[in-house]
């Protein structure tokens, strides 16, 4: 559950759902004609496509600058825009130079920007105690890149450092639960989802957090970061609103959030 998962674990087939077959006869049986779209609808869609910028096309235009905290800021505003009430939104509110670490100067990863957001790492993992409690959340969009960076930063780890990997793939909400419950872990690296999945039934603790940092300047195949994924963005948002802002806010700590 800590650092002891195979280089190749993610390679491994899920095994076949018995149910497949079933489905795809239920779906054929149930299936129904649908009425043709009217050709205006049609064409309206196929304009706002054109129309949409991809995201190749601004790279090219205006290259690849890494992420400001005014960006997050503005991240969050676009997400919830006119859902929240002006008390929710004030809840929300984060100040771009108090609540933020110096954003990292380069897109690519830097394991000197960790060690520039938290100097004094060493002692802080001699000092931390209590289950499930890290002192460092490490935020990615998804498992692979959870599994590759926690690699690269072994070196900022260092001896001893228990680092608990927060996702689904091929790993059990249960299991992960149990872990948290029973382990001293200096730092969690993991997705949103499980993330606030952890957070959510109390098993994954905030009582010692000292740093958030969002792998914000990574992109994926596509050149999708974690806030250009629809899912992943939504999942980004409701743990930051539910759980990590207000804890920022309230701890004594000077908890602050670095975008890597």
């Amino acid at each position: 559950m800590a650092d002891d998962l195979g280089d190749d674990w993610w390679k491994e087939e899920d095994s076949s759902n018995d149910d497949d077959d079933e489905k795809i006869e239920d779906k054929e049986d149930m299936e129904t004609s649908v009425p043709e779209q009217p050709q205006k609808d049609k064409d309206q869609k196929k304009k706002r496509k054109r129309n949409r910028k991809r995201i190749t096309d601004e790279l090219k235009e205006k290259g690849d600058k890494p992420g400001r905290p005014e960006d997050f800021v503005g991240f969050l505003d676009k997400h919830f825009g006119g859902k929240l009430t002006a008390v929710e939104r004030d809840e929300i509110a984060l100040d771009t130079e108090k609540n933020f670490y110096a954003p990292n100067q380069t897109p690519a990863f830097s394991v000197a920007y960790l060690r520039s957001v938290l100097p004094k790492w060493k002692k802080m993992k001699i000092a931390c105690e209590g289950q499930g409690s890290p002192m460092l959340l490490v935020i990615c969009a998804a498992a692979l890149r959870a599994v590759d960076l926690n690699r690269q930063l072994q070196d900022f780890k260092g001896d001893k450092c228990k680092c608990a990997k927060l996702f689904a793939k091929h790993m059990k909400l249960g299991e992960q639960q149990t872990f948290l419950k029973k382990s001293v872990c200096h730092m969690g690296i993991g997705t949103p989802n499980r993330i606030l999945a952890l957070v959510k039934s109390g098993h994954l603790k905030l009582d010692n957090l000292t740093a958030i940092v969002i792998d914000w300047n990574y992109r994926d195949i596509k050149k999708h970061r974690v806030a250009d994924i629809p899912e992943i963005r939504a999942e980004l948002a409701t743990l930051l609103k539910t759980y990590l802002i207000p804890h920022i806010k309230s701890s004594d700590l000077n908890c602050k959030i670095g975008m890597l």
